[in-house]
């Protein structure tokens, strides 16, 4: 009889807990959803995609909030995404991470590697001048490796360049994400101040971190942003048709470059936290710059 009871106490205990957990998060999205939204702004597949798992279930549908960053390019042309150029040492300072002056100091690299994230607001814009740069910059590669190609059209490592390169810029123009991380700060009104336009910038709560590097015999530190707070957004049920649709036919959608689908309009609320406000088809394909 104890054990009886001892089980229904334990169901009951759990019933609550749900309960509970179901109207702390109802009480959430109002706060979060009172009042003019903090932002709201348009983006398309190539900002936000349809999960990778989405292929697989049917339990929910979610968008995967795509975002990078203008960092700093290597020798080979190359950059880290996660780590702008602008999220130096002093600009990590500024964040209230305490950095040593000495970047010779012994284990300074494995100190760094321990650091703890540190939960910041991100800037994030759509299609600015982060993004027109990197076009820039894989039409300077493109335009490169097409005059080495063309001095020497036989030899096959410069041929497999220049379609790489020429890949990457057509990949460049027509898919990759326009939203850039643009700054980070403390306080959202000293931000919000700073970048007014709400239909072009984007506040949000992100996690960024210190790091030590060695590139060409220079040692530096640098920041790289570890995670926004959310980058998946659930899709809510009056808008799942539309992307059932989409989904019936995304094989042929990965073999299109140059069909975008919907565009969708996204707010951000009191607590900078997303949501769906409208979603529309797009039956243009033309190029988006």
């Amino acid at each position: 009889m104890k054990t009886l009871l001892s089980s229904r106490g334990l169901f009951l205990l759990g019933f609550l807990v749900l309960i509970a957990t179901n109207i702390i998060v109802l009480v959430g999205v109002a706060s979060n959803r009172s009042n003019e939204p903090e932002s709201q702004i348009t983006l398309t597949e190539r900002e936000l995609a349809l999960s990778y798992h989405t292929y697989e279930e049917n339990s929910g549908l979610r968008l995967r909030l795509d975002w990078r960053a203008l960092g700093k390019e290597d020798s080979y042309g190359y950059t880290d995404w996660r780590s702008p150029m602008w999220l130096n040492s002093q600009k990590l300072k500024a964040l209230g991470f305490m950095l040593e002056d000495d970047v010779d100091a012994y284990g300074y690299s494995n100190r760094y590697k321990r650091s703890i994230p540190k939960e910041v607001f991100i800037v994030l814009e759509v299609g600015g001048e982060p993004y027109r740069e990197a076009v820039k910059r894989a039409e300077a590669v493109f335009e490169r490796e097409k005059r080495l190609f063309e001095g020497n059209p036989e030899d096959k490592p410069m041929k497999d360049n220049f379609e790489r390169a020429k890949r990457n810029l057509e990949h460049e123009r027509l898919e990759k994400t326009r939203l850039f991380a643009i700054d980070a700060g403390l306080n959202t009104q000293v931000l919000r101040e700073k970048y007014a336009d709400r239909a072009r910038y984007i506040i949000t709560r992100g996690l960024v971190k210190p790091g030590y590097r060695y590139n060409n015999k220079i040692k530096e530190i640098y920041g790289y942003i570890s995670k926004l707070s959310v980058e998946m957004i659930h899709v809510p049920l009056e808008h799942r048709q539309m992307f059932d649709s989409i989904l019936d036919n995304y094989g042929f959608r990965k073999n299109n470059s140059n069909s975008h689908q919907y565009e969708v309009q996204l707010a951000y609320g009191q607590r900078l936290e997303p949501w769906i406000v409208s979603v529309k088809s797009r039956s243009d394909k033309a190029d988006e710059k």
